[in-house]
């Protein structure tokens, strides 16, 4: 059980193995995609965005659309290319979602309402679907897997895999995996009495323990050590060597190779590096900060997605559109 459980984590150290949005406990074959494809639906241009935008802008703004979130934030699915991620985002029309690139064309319609997906990338609602990037249907989802807990227990400092009924030591696990990840700070303690079949043990003991509430995050090295021994609020998955990390109710940025502070603790929100580039939200609005902390934009937009190409979806009292970066310095 030790080798499935090993398995499931390599495919997700992120810690969220519960794909496409199926119960825990349910779990599928992954159907191997054959060579039909469906043709992709004709891309769309924004009907009601100006043909001409106004310097700074790539996409004029529209107010048709919400912008949800950049796939720049997401890793790369397992089994799918989206070659062009970087480019693509999530955007909602009359309460269902759609794919936009940022040039403002439609990749997929949003009636055909898709989230995202660890494994798969994009997919429609009931999981029927799997888009490539252009659009085209490439199989099915519906797979699922178990989901898992990392634990690292603040009164032995040690780090465990919650395995159903069982935590296992970090250092039994088969993992291969040279990147730090994230697990949830808790105290495990020694259950009262005897301990029952619906208890949980630590692995190769009868030993039957109490999981305290989760008291933070923490970010753990390879080898199972802390980086840092600072226990966040919070952590996001590292990106370009940078973890998102909230003190004091605030965000900033720590390195995932030392755990010194790369960005200052300031920002009421953050999104993930992308190009060196990270959208921020300040007292006076969203902008954007390089992985020094210095800003590159003006800190005034009501709301900003990840940057790809020095372009990113912005938001102004107009609605959203694609600003090219560099006419909006600071």
């Amino acid at each position: 059980m030790k080798k499935v459980l090993a398995l499931c984590l390599a495919a997700a150290l992120t810690l969220s193995l519960a794909a496409c949005g199926k119960a825990e406990s349910e779990s599928y074959p992954v159907e191997v995609v054959g060579p039909e494809r469906t043709s992709a639906p004709a891309p769309t241009s924004d009907p009601s965005a100006s043909q001409t935008p106004q310097p700074g802008w790539v996409v004029a703004p529209r107010t048709d659309i919400e912008i949800v979130e950049s796939l720049a934030d997401h890793e790369k699915p397992q089994t799918t290319q989206l070659a062009q991620q970087d480019q693509l985002a999530f955007f909602t029309q009359d309460g269902k979602t759609g794919v936009i690139d940022l040039e403002g064309t439609v990749r997929i319609p949003a009636e055909k309402n898709v989230h995202w997906c660890g494994v798969c990338g994009i997919t429609n609602a009931d999981e029927s679907e799997i888009y490539e990037q252009d659009g085209t249907v490439v199989g099915v989802g519906g797979h699922g897997s178990a989901a898992s807990n990392v634990y690292y227990d603040t009164n032995s400092g040690t780090v465990y895999l919650e395995d159903f009924n069982w935590l296992v030591s970090w250092d039994k696990v088969q993992v291969s995996t040279n990147q730090p990840f994230i697990a949830k700070a808790v105290a495990i303690t020694p259950k009262e009495g005897a301990g029952g079949p619906e208890d949980t043990y630590i692995d190769g003991t009868d030993t039957a323990v109490t999981i305290g509430d989760v008291q933070g995050e923490i970010i753990i090295l390879p080898g199972g050590q802390p980086l840092d021994n600072v226990i966040y609020e919070q952590v996001n998955s590292a990106s370009e060597g940078l973890f998102a990390a909230k003190m004091a109710g605030l965000w900033g940025f720590v390195n995932a190779a030392t755990g010194e502070q790369a960005v200052p603790f300031v920002y009421k929100e953050v999104r993930p590096f992308n190009e060196g580039l990270a959208a921020v939200r300040t007292d006076t609005g969203w902008g954007f900060v390089n992985t020094a902390g210095s800003e590159k934009t003006v800190m005034t937009f009501e709301n900003a997605q990840s940057a790809s190409g020095g372009k990113a979806w912005v938001k102004t009292a107009e609605g959203w559109g694609v600003a090219q970066l560099s006419d909006w310095a600071g």
